[in-house]
């Protein structure tokens, strides 16, 4: 049990409340049971002295003996009773020695005591009129009279003259019989107020329980939600206090929370993407050394092999200068790959500054087609062009001419004799077809990967080292443009897309 009040907010605080609910209302109900009495007496004894005081002020204007009719209306109407004696101690009217309605005790004690009162009085009043005492002070005549419970308390006994000049004594003894009763009552109701007091304190104290503790529930299951990492859990309550604050800036922790997880997430997979890109890279830069290698060995390999030869004029090699020649041609071929290679590591490392210009396609265009004039002749090549003139863009003279002339060397190269090559070019778009080829189509997606060759030989008969469309590529991202091979019903179309 107490572990669970410690883990419950709510019943601890039911608990107290009623608690507090309990001790209050116990409290409230001592103080009025002991002060009502108190109070109840107070007030009696302050309306019994002053028409009492009244009744003095009647006496003194009247006889001795025609004083019975006053004093019974006063007992009518206070409920006290009262002794009118003279200066000789003589009785007038008694009420106090006929009271039936002592709390305690029998009508023979009730007579003992009213006896015993009497002779009292008398003694005191000879006394004082031996004394020679003629007036009979209140002072010097005072009965310290306990009764019973019937009877607020001992009170004095007023001394006055009657008017033929003679002196009276009025004892007035307040009764306690409504004071009695009314503690008699509270005595008899507190049962009854204790299962009210605590039946509205289970009650109450439940209510309110529930109702300040539920908004801290609340939240306490949104801190749980937060914690579980659900942030679905909202704060819907509409308050101005600590408490909607308190909400107001969960809600504000969850969202913040929820957002930096995410940017985290996201982040991470960013992060997790570039070690993969980078993988690739290291796996592609791998691989394209390799190539390139390769690539290096086999025109080396030769023009050591012519060389060896030449030195040692060993057959067809004693004739030196044509053999020259195509050790000159062989070294031209490793130039021209040595060059790509460097370009291609400078734009893939990130270091190539590009330096843009406004470069005329149409003129680029008509400017190569004319460098490959032969080639295309000896082949037989027709040329159809539909370009719009003065078509322009930022870029690099010299890399776009590199791609340019990549693609048109592909197409002549690759085109068999007498086919036509088409170029179209608008303010977007530029397109080479080379008619009579096609490519298989699992071999498109590698077109643009370093050092691939449709013919697997490698032959120098038919193609380039493979760089060339990787060159292209990258060149043409440089310039946020991109480019695609495809198949067409007549050959094969380069297609480039500038933005």
């Amino acid at each position: 049990m107490w572990t669970r009040i410690k883990h419950s907010l709510t019943l601890r605080i039911f608990l107290m409340t009623c608690g507090l609910m309990i001790a209050v209302c116990a409290a409230t109900y001592g103080a009025i049971a002991y002060l009502t009495p108190l109070t109840y007496t107070s007030i009696l004894q302050e309306d019994l002295d002053q028409k009492t005081e009244a009744l003095l002020t009647a006496l003194s204007g009247r006889e001795p003996s025609a004083c019975d009719e006053l004093l019974s209306a006063f007992c009518r109407e206070t409920g006290a009773a009262l002794r009118l004696s003279d200066e000789y101690g003589r009785i007038l009217y008694d009420t106090i020695s006929s009271e039936a309605y002592l709390v305690e005790g029998t009508a023979e004690r009730a007579a003992i005591t009213t006896e015993e009162s009497e002779t009292l009085e008398q003694d005191a009043v000879m006394q004082a009129t031996e004394a020679g005492d003629a007036t009979g002070t209140a002072e010097s005549v005072i009965h310290q009279i306990t009764v019973t419970d019937a009877y607020i308390s001992a009170d004095e006994a007023q001394t006055f003259f009657f008017r033929d000049g003679t002196m009276g004594h009025l004892l007035v003894i307040g009764g306690k019989k409504a004071v009695n009763q009314a503690s008699e009552a509270m005595k008899k109701t507190l049962p009854f107020l204790a299962l009210l007091i605590l039946g509205v304190s289970l009650l109450t104290s439940f209510f309110y329980a529930r109702w300040i503790t539920r908004p801290i529930v609340d939240i306490s299951h949104i801190a749980a939600s937060i914690a579980a990492l659900n942030f679905s859990s909202r704060w819907a309550q509409h308050r101005t206090d600590e408490i909607g604050a308190l909400g107001d800036s969960l809600n504000t922790l969850s969202d913040n929370l929820s957002d930096a997880l995410t940017e985290l997430k996201t982040a991470n997979e960013r992060l997790q993407q570039d070690m993969e890109r980078e993988r690739d890279m290291e796996r592609q830069r791998s691989a394209f050394f390799s190539a390139a290698s390769h690539e290096l060995k086999t025109p080396v390999t030769i023009l050591k092999g012519q060389l060896s030869g030449m030195l040692a004029q060993i057959g067809v090699y004693r004739d030196r200068d044509k053999y020259l020649a195509r050790a000159l041609q062989v070294t031209g071929r490793m130039e021209s790959l040595i060059k790509e290679i460097l370009i291609i590591s400078r734009i893939e490392a990130g270091s190539f500054v590009l330096k843009t210009d406004t470069v005329n396609l149409s003129e680029m265009i008509e400017r190569q087609l004319e460098l490959d004039e032969e080639l295309l002749a000896q082949k037989g090549l027709h040329i159809e062009k539909h370009m719009a003139s003065d078509v322009t863009i930022r870029g690099n003279q010299d890399l776009l001419t590199n791609a340019l002339d990549n693609v048109l060397m592909n197409a002549i190269l690759y085109s068999p004799q007498g086919a036509s090559i088409r170029i179209l070019l608008d303010a977007h778009t530029m397109t080479i077809e080379n008619t009579g080829v096609s490519i298989p189509e699992e071999a498109l997606p590698q077109l643009f990967t370093p050092f691939y060759r449709v013919e697997q030989s490698r032959s120098r008969q038919s193609g380039g080292s493979g760089l060339g469309l990787y060159l292209v590529r990258l060149i043409l991202e440089l310039h946020n443009a991109s480019c695609e091979i495809k198949n067409s019903e007549d050959g094969v179309v380069f297609s480039a897309r500038f933005t």
